[in-house]
């Protein structure tokens, strides 16, 4: 989450320069107000908003004026990270088998073993969250002195409980003392009011040698992250290329392989102002204006469905289902999940069942990429229920990765 002040509201002037290139001209998508949203903590929020697309270098952003200043800052009053599994991190699953495991788990052992991390050095999190992925630092890192940084210190007493945990941070950014042999932010650029601003700091924080880790979604194969109504900036991996390069960093690792629909950078200090080329921007419009249509086309088919039978149940209690239930509403019955941490809750009155609970005859919507809703509907191929999956969804030609 951002380390700024949510309420302090940027020049207006400011507002339409691209949060990437710095370009002006930003190009408004129209279709975007009249889909309904969904927060980053999984809760649904109302239509509205504004999605543009930067006319020079493709970079897709919401508008940061004073609404949605004052949306995040609302949002974040009633932030409740994970709030369906008591504070559990969201798992990532097998897609041939199902099997799970924490996601920041997975990139903390990818990190350590890709960089031969040394037995000691300092570490700080920015935007730390709940502290999970310090958690996982702990455990891969016992030798290393563990920081974080938030806007409140509503998770000190978590972290506290490491052995290795040192400071939490709630000052601005540039006011963080000390350098860092590693830095990370994992989903927390994306919120950021100023991104380069924030790299910058970063980047002035890292001692000799140092290393930045980055972890966004990626909008290039995740159209479900334009919809999170307190991200900025929906980065693809030539646009995050963009904005590295303008805060002074060098990469090393620039993958979308580590974790599905996500970008993993790691990088250094590079020279402190670098150029970029001009890219195609109409990849961007193009890109996000199949996303949208996408979009609308899942809302039509579950509600169609929906409409036709006599229980209807939504598969994933996340991003992509609690906005589909924000669209869906009254017509939901129930909702489904594969992490056992959620089985047998409820939200707003509708229980959270295991795959092979879910009542005999009854529809359930896969609001997930195609790829991944065909592995739920293949592992769930035997059981009584019917699972739906979602249209197909274009591809964008681009960049190559």
């Amino acid at each position: 989450m951002s380390q700024q002040i949510v309420g302090s509201i940027r020049k207006t002037e400011t507002q339409d320069l691209c949060k990437v290139c710095g370009d002006t001209g930003l190009d408004r998508l129209a279709d975007y107000s009249s889909l309904p949203r969904v927060t980053s903590d999984c809760k649904p929020w109302p239509a509205g908003g504004e999605l543009s697309v930067c006319g020079r270098c493709g970079a897709i952003q919401k508008i940061a004026n004073q609404s949605w200043f004052e949306e995040i800052s609302a949002i974040y009053k009633g932030y409740e990270i994970y709030h369906l599994s008591d504070g559990s991190e969201q798992v990532i699953f097998n897609g041939k088998n199902g099997a799970n495991v924490p996601r920041s788990h997975r990139l903390v052992d990818f990190l350590v073993e890709t960089l031969k991390l040394p037995q000691s050095g300092r570490l700080l999190d920015m935007g730390c969250g709940n502290g999970s992925a310090l958690t996982n630092f702990s455990r891969a890192l016992p030798g290393w002195t563990l920081y974080g940084s938030e806007i409140s210190d509503a998770a000190l007493q978590l972290l506290r409980r490491l052995p290795n945990f040192d400071t939490l941070f709630t000052c601005k950014e540039m006011d963080i003392p000390g350098s860092y042999n590693l830095i990370s932010m994992i989903h927390s650029l994306e919120h950021m009011p100023d991104p380069l601003v924030s790299l910058r700091n970063a980047r002035e924080r890292l001692g000799d040698g140092g290393w930045l880790f980055i972890e966004v979604p990626d909008a290039s194969t995740s159209p479900f992250d334009v919809l999170v109504a307190d991200h900025l900036v929906h980065l693809t991996r030539e646009t995050l290329k963009i904005l590295v390069r303008r805060a002074g960093l060098i990469e090393r690792v620039l993958t979308n392989k580590i974790l599905p629909k996500e970008l993993t950078f790691v990088g250094g200090r590079g020279e402190e102002k670098q150029g970029f080329s001009r890219t195609d921007s109409g990849t961007g419009k193009t890109l996000a204006s199949e996303h949208l249509r996408w979009l609308s086309e899942i809302i039509n088919n579950a509600q169609r469905i929906a409409a036709n039978g006599n229980s209807f149940g939504i598969f994933g209690t996340s991003i992509s289902g609690m906005w589909l239930y924000g669209a869906l509403r009254e017509k939901v019955d129930f909702f489904v999940d594969e992490d056992r941490s959620r089985v047998g809750r409820q939200y707003q009155g509708r229980t959270i069942y295991l795959p092979e609970d879910v009542p005999a005859g009854a529809d359930v919507f896969v609001p997930l990429v195609p790829d991944v809703a065909a592995s739920v509907a293949q592992r769930c191929a035997h059981l009584p229920a019917c699972f739906h999956l979602p249209p197909s969804l274009p591809e964008v030609e681009g960049p190559p990765y």
